[in-house]
């Protein structure tokens, strides 16, 4: 095929093929006459470079990439390498598109509704409003608006746990009466933390655990259900992460709330959840 061909199937320009071969990524093929052929070994190379240039690899890290190619004997083993690994690269663009495009679909959904231009479900968004409406002062509804900004990177990334959204659907005004409170103790904590000794500091994470698990028992989650809401939101998950603990707690506070947590919720019996007067 002609160079002007090449580019058109991978999607680039005669100018930035040439460029890859000065630099020494692409091989020059042999000359025909007054043209030169590219075979299939030049389009397979070609659409890994351009892959992984697209990935944002830079170019010099490209040709090491290459280069560890170089001592495979078998050509075409190393065309198929090529086409495979770029052909598992679109599938995940194809996959990160259809993501995007879910998106976009929900958000317009909910604009039209007259809902928020956010992709938190609107139970979820509703649920940190009416937390925000009841915090007792600006501290505690900027903490609280941190924690749902939190949450809604979480649902930019499609991160955000089923058993989140089930829980803002059916939350009930007492329960979120139990929560006020512990926002009240973070936003006190994250205030005293510098001027308390190290065993206050357990005394008060193991306390704000425990009132923790007063809210989650009120869920009527099970054992298992509860645990699994503690996993979305520990210390090594890049999922939903509640009440800011992150933000708030060096590692060693963060984990010892955490298993105090995981204590706690495996010890209490859930409470059952009182279907009335919900959201």
């Amino acid at each position: 095929m002609r160079v002007k061909e090449l580019a058109d199937l991978t999607d680039t320009t005669v100018r930035t093929i040439r460029y890859y071969h000065q630099i020494g990524l692409l091989p020059v093929p042999e000359q025909c006459g007054r043209v030169r052929n590219y075979g299939m070994s030049h389009l397979a190379r070609l659409l890994r470079i351009r892959w992984l240039v697209d990935s944002g690899v830079p170019l010099a890290s490209v040709r090491a990439m290459l280069e560890e190619q170089a001592d495979q004997p078998d050509e075409l083993e190393v065309i198929r390498t090529d086409l495979a690994i770029t052909l598992a690269g679109v599938d995940e663009r194809i996959e990160h598109l259809k993501h995007q495009r879910d998106q976009l679909v929900r958000l317009l959904r909910t604009t039209a509704e007259g809902g928020p231009v956010s992709p938190l479900p609107r139970a979820v968004h509703r649920m940190y409003e009416r937390m925000i409406a009841r915090a007792p002062d600006e501290g505690v509804a900027r903490m609280i608006a941190a924690e749902r900004q939190v949450v809604e990177f979480a649902c930019y990334s499609g991160e955000l746990p089923p058993l989140v959204l089930d829980l803002a659907e059916r939350l009930t005004e007492e329960q979120l009466e139990l929560i006020m409170p512990l926002f009240v103790e973070f936003r006190d904590l994250d205030q005293e933390m510098d001027s308390l000794s190290a065993a206050e500091l357990d005394r008060r994470v193991d306390e704000m655990a425990a009132h923790s698990v007063e809210f989650v028992a009120s869920l009527g989650l099970s054992v298992e259900e509860a645990m699994s809401l503690l996993e979305q939101a520990s210390l090594g998950s890049s999922e939903y992460v509640g009440y800011a603990t992150t933000e708030l707690f060096p590692k060693a506070l963060q984990e010892r709330f955490q298993r105090a947590m995981e204590s706690g919720v495996r010890r209490q019996e859930p409470v059952p959840a009182d279907t009335d007067g919900g959201l």
